[in-house]
C-alpha cells in the first residue's frame, strides 16, 4: 500500500481497495494458522479451537537475578538525551526479594545499610555487578583524626563515598586510601 502511494504520488487508496482486501485475505495469519480465504464452513471448528481452545502453558522463565545478588539501578534519562556519563548508579544494592506473582519478574532491593528501597524494579532496570574487590571511589575527604589502638596511633580519615548519600560517610584508616597514579 505504501509503495503504491509513493510510486503514484497519491494517498488515494480507494482505487486499490479490492487488491488490498484480496491480498490481506490470501496472506497467512499466524493466529488461525492459515489464510482467511481457506476458512469455510467445513473447517470453522478447527479454526475456532486454534483461536480459543485450551491455552498452552506459558513458558515461565527463571528470574534473572537471585536474592543476594549485587545490582545497580538504571538512571532515567530524558528522551533522546545523550551523554558520556554512565546510565547506572554508582551505589550498589542487594536483591532482597523476588516477587514471583508478576511477569516479568519484579525485585525488591536494599542498600548496604539494609534499608529497603520503596517500590519494585523490573529486570531491565537492574544490572548485575560482579564485585571482585572491595575498592570504592572516594568523592572527598571530610575530616582527619588519630585513634589510639594499644600503643599505636592510627591516623584515620572520614570519607564521602562517590555515588553514595551522606548517610554512608565513614571513618577508615588513612593507610587504606589508594591514591590515583
Amino acid at each position: 500500500m505504501w509503495r503504491y502511494f509513493t510510486r503514484n504520488k497519491t494517498r488515494r487508496y480507494v482505487d486499490i481497495l479490492p487488491d488490498l482486501v484480496y491480498n490481506y485475505n490470501h496472506s497467512f495469519h499466524r493466529s488461525i494458522q492459515r489464510t482467511p480465504a481457506e476458512v469455510n464452513s467445513s473447517n470453522v471448528l478447527p479454526v475456532w479451537k486454534t483461536l480459543y481452545g485450551p491455552q498452552k502453558p506459558s513458558q515461565s522463565k527463571k528470574p534473572r537475578f537471585k536474592v543476594g545478588y549485587l545490582v545497580r539501578i538504571s538512571k532515567a534519562k530524558k528522551m533522546f538525551e545523550k551523554g558520556y556519563l554512565p546510565n547506572w548508579t554508582t551505589e550498589l544494592f542487594t536483591i532482597s526479594k523476588i516477587i514471583p506473582d508478576r511477569y516479568p519478574y519484579v525485585y525488591k532491593i536494599q542498600d548496604y545499610n539494609g534499608e529497603e528501597l520503596e517500590g519494585t524494579f523490573y529486570e531491565k532496570e537492574l544490572q548485575q555487578v560482579v564485585k571482585k574487590d572491595d575498592v570504592y571511589e572516594v568523592q572527598e575527604i571530610l575530616a582527619y583524626k588519630k585513634r589510639r589502638v594499644g600503643k599505636k596511633i592510627i591516623p584515620q580519615v572520614k570519607v564521602r563515598w562517590k555515588g553514595y548519600p551522606p548517610s554512608f560517610d565513614s571513618w577508615i584508616p588513612q593507610s587504606d586510601l589508594i591514591l590515583p597514579t
